[in-house]
């Protein structure tokens, strides 16, 4: 594992966007928890604590959703 510890919390959420979830799952989850660390001890302003949920599952869903909506919508 990396030592995260020595990153600032800014050029961790940057490592969020830019890893691929697919390819590299364990170091997101090592990154989201070096986050939750600095979380808990207050390192991260609240104002810049995003919610982001990496979960392909309700991605996939939504997409079939829309492309099924537009399926519906357009002219046959």
């Amino acid at each position: 594992m990396k030592d995260y510890s020595q990153y600032h919390y800014m050029e961790l959420y940057d490592m969020l966007n830019h890893i691929n979830p697919y390819k590299y799952p364990e170091r997101i989850k090592d990154v989201e928890k070096e986050i939750a660390l600095r979380k808990e001890r207050g390192e991260v302003p609240q104002k810049l604590v995003p919610v982001i949920d990496w979960s392909p599952l309700k991605f996939w869903k939504r997409k079939k959703k829309s492309l099924a909506a537009g399926a519906e919508s357009s002219p046959a």
